[in-house]
């Protein structure tokens, strides 16, 4: 899941450079704040969109119910074929999506075939072994930050926190012809926003690991590690960076 207050949607948008009138599709669109980005740049663009959740799909239709442009935004499994014929939309965006998947080149093949030719694909994915925080003692840090890549949530179907360094190397690999290889980097050195939210989804996520018996940390750990953090912030000590590698690919 991601925060419309993301920087990376606006990044998204940019590099998909979509044409007046075209048709573009966000997989995994969750909320919808990519598309709510599109929406305001190209009121004129259909607007389509697939994620696994339900919850997320409601609330991306009620966010762009408004749209000018008509939307079609659908309950979706990514591991399987996408619901669209070949050549259908003009740009395929996905951030954060790719990890989730047991087969990430299944979902590049099926972006290259949904594509018109020529069509062009803008997709981001964080790389959480790259986290860096400051504010706990070093080891423990580590170990949180490590437990957290690793962890694979009771929402998903697989787990690759080290994907957004092979994103390039994944699409060169598939249909699609690799573009743009560069990095979006997020940071912060206050604990509130974005940063906020990340510090208490890695203290959430791993706190249910511990409970349900998985990962190397218990939770009097986890409890001293966000204690250290929440500190560190209080201090003015408090420094969080994310890195999300971002491709930008055509299709033949």
């Amino acid at each position: 899941m991601s925060e419309a207050d993301e920087p990376i949607h606006e990044h998204l948008v940019d590099e998909a450079a979509l044409r007046p009138g075209g048709r573009v599709l966000d997989l995994g669109c969750g909320t919808g704040p990519t598309l709510a980005v599109f929406s305001r740049r190209r009121p004129d663009a259909r607007l389509l969109g697939l994620d696994h959740s339900a919850a997320g799909v409601a609330a991306a239709r009620q966010l762009l119910a408004d749209h000018p442009g008509g939307i079609g935004i659908e309950v979706s499994d990514l591991a399987g074929p996408l619901p669209l014929p070949d050549h259908d939309v003009d740009v395929v965006v996905s951030y954060n999506v790719l990890e989730c998947l047991p087969d990430p080149a299944a979902l590049l093949a099926e972006t290259a075939r949904v594509l018109r030719p020529g069509g062009r694909a803008a997709l981001a994915h964080v790389d959480f072994d790259s986290l860096v925080i400051a504010g706990a003692d070093r080891d423990l840090d580590r170990r949180i930050c490590h437990a957290f890549t690793d962890d694979q949530q009771s929402w998903m179907e697989h787990v690759d926190g080290r994907i957004g360094r092979k994103l390039p190397g994944l699409v060169r690999n598939s249909p699609l012809r690799l573009g743009r290889v560069h990095p979006v980097v997020t940071d912060s050195t206050e604990l509130t926003g974005h940063a906020a939210r990340r510090i208490e989804g890695i203290r959430h996520a791993l706190t249910a690991a511990a409970e349900e018996g998985r990962g190397s940390l218990d939770p009097a750990e986890i409890e001293e590690w966000h204690t250290a953090v929440r500190l560190a912030a209080a201090q003015g000590r408090f420094y969080l960076a994310e890195t999300a590698v971002a491709v930008t690919a055509h299709a033949g």
